[in-house]
């Protein structure tokens, strides 16, 4: 009896961290949604290189999809393929997508998800990347002529090379300035940082050199600032 008690225990308490992980706090509205179902779901991003970009379809599934080739060069090691919504400006934020690569993308493949973006050189990204080490898999911020990673803490890697969905979530809090990347587990997050240096900016997903897919994005947060971004350049959709 006491073993059952003990599993039934068991069960509550992993039932509970599971609802509390799906809970948004207090205040937090749905402020952006896309899945690229519709002809013109792409006329409020802005892009590094609008002709790497594109919406493909698998069956009946649409998404945005970005090749490895761009020919934004910036001006020091940091991301080239990069796209941002560039008509909210987010403080604090959650934000839930399903990200893939495909199956012919060699294995230390990477994706990035900007957030606090103010222009085209100054930003952080979280980097989701099967190698981690000083330059690879983490939370980092660009700043103007600086790329300097900034985790706290982050796993030893994520293998995006299996060209199947993972869901990604990411917390930021601009109170005590931190951000909580979260990659299929959505309990124990992969990265962790904290930094003051940036607080509003927009929000965008690329990579550094490869291919990637992007679906489902979901943002929630307090508040947005409507406002267009002047920086990358919008995809002409006949």
């Amino acid at each position: 009896m006491k073993k059952y008690n003990l599993i039934i225990t068991l069960l509550i308490f992993h039932i509970s961290l599971f609802a509390l992980s799906q809970t948004l706090p207090e205040g937090y509205i749905l402020i952006y949604e896309q899945n690229f179902s519709y002809k013109n779901a792409l006329e409020n991003f802005r892009f590094s290189n609008p002709e790497t970009w594109k919406i493909s379809k698998i069956k009946d599934n649409r998404f945005l999809e970005f090749i490895s080739d761009s020919c934004f060069i910036p001006a020091f090691y940091s991301p080239k393929n990069i796209s941002i919504l560039s008509n909210h400006i987010f403080g604090e934020f959650i934000l839930e997508a399903d990200i893939m690569q495909p199956v012919n993308e060699y294995n230390n493949g990477d994706i990035c998800i900007f957030f606090s973006v103010k222009d085209s050189v100054q930003y952080y990204y979280a980097q989701i990347s099967c190698l981690a080490d000083n330059y690879n898999h983490g939370i980092f911020l660009v700043k103007k002529d600086s790329c300097k990673k900034v985790s706290e803490q982050q796993n030893n890697g994520v293998s995006l090379s299996d060209a199947k969905w993972h869901k990604v979530r990411i917390v930021r809090n601009i109170v005590n300035r931190t951000v909580w990347v979260y990659v299929d587990d959505m309990n124990v997050p992969a990265m962790t940082a904290r930094n003051p240096e940036l607080v509003m900016g927009y929000i965008g997903f690329g990579s550094f050199d490869d291919g990637g897919r992007i679906d489902n994005i979901k943002i929630w947060a307090p508040t947005s600032i409507p406002d267009e971004a002047t920086f990358f350049n919008k995809k002409n959709i006949p």
